[in-house]
């Protein structure tokens, strides 16, 4: 089985058009392969726009992968709270995450892709995460892993978490499915590995230092325990802005999160999971996008 992990596409038609044509060019790109199924991890939008999720899913019903058994996603942080568009917004939007009505939001993604949905086996009745379904002999689990607002541990809404609800309620899935399938795939938005301070001037390395406290999936330590403890074959995620496979406490890790924003501005990126049946194959292609070729969203 072939999957096309893709994450961070981070569409906003409202402040950068452009953006809009590089997401259609990845996916029409991706109906052209032999994939089988695509993982989208999280932030399909960057300010939460509910007409932005409409423009994906006609993407993705334009391209033949609206259907459970072809599409499966799980939310990012930016599909609930949004992002900062402009330099002054950023003293302004942790007031605009307090605001915001969490569940609410997470109700309006998954609504917008049911059809992702329909094939799942278990969906959590505590807001739709964890959800757990079959995809060949492969169990994929989705998880919610936005941490709600709270202005110590989460006031600009970029924080993660996996709670003791849907924490237990993983436990129980792959508890109750520990010997009914040959692989075993979590999908989240979080990264798991650590991020460096790259940057050489003060004031970079101060941005870096503040997007490292902001950006942390907390209580990472027991989610290890677990997937070691059921033999996780691999975690998808995004998050951190960078196409990387990794192992972090002998666990098997994929990173999608630069599919979109990369240092090449006509590149896009996918992770390819060739899922076989004695090894999986992670392998990542980067695709040219000519922008003068591609219609307007307008157009869809």
């Amino acid at each position: 089985m072939l999957i096309a992990h893709i994450s961070d596409l981070h569409l906003n038609t409202f402040y950068n058009d452009e953006n809009y044509l590089k997401v259609k060019s990845l996916i029409k790109h991706l109906s052209e392969q032999k994939i089988d199924h695509l993982v989208i991890t999280g932030d399909l939008t960057d300010n939460a726009s509910g007409k932005d999720l409409v423009l994906i899913r006609r993407l993705l019903k334009k391209y033949g992968f609206l259907k459970g058994e072809r599409l499966s996603i799980v939310i990012g942080n930016h599909d609930i709270f949004g992002g900062v568009q402009k330099a002054e917004d950023i003293f302004l939007f942790p007031g605009k995450c307090k605001t915001i009505n969490y569940d609410a939001k997470v109700w309006e993604f998954t609504s917008c892709f049911p059809e992702a949905f329909e094939n799942c086996y278990y969906i959590s009745p505590n807001n739709y995460y964890p959800y757990a379904k079959a995809v060949n002999d492969t169990l994929v689990i989705g998880l919610n892993s936005v941490a709600k607002y709270s202005k110590l541990n989460n006031p600009l809404g970029s924080n993660g978490d996996i709670n003791v609800t849907q924490f237990n309620e993983v436990f129980d899935l792959l508890t109750s499915n520990a010997d009914k399938f040959k692989h075993r795939l979590i999908l989240v938005h979080h990264h798991f590995n650590k991020m460096k301070i790259k940057s050489k001037s003060s004031l970079g390395s101060l941005w870096q230092n503040i997007e490292k406290q902001t950006m942390k999936l907390r209580n990472k330590r027991r989610l290890f325990n677990l997937f070691k403890e059921f033999k996780v074959d691999m975690i998808l995620h995004g998050h951190l802005h960078a196409m990387k496979e990794y192992y972090r406490k002998g666990i098997r890790f994929a990173n999608a999160g630069a599919a979109i924003k990369n240092d090449k501005y006509d590149t896009l990126n996918v992770n390819y999971i060739n899922i076989g049946k004695e090894n999986i194959e992670v392998n990542t292609e980067n695709i040219f996008c000519s922008l003068r070729q591609t219609k307007s969203y307008q157009e869809v």
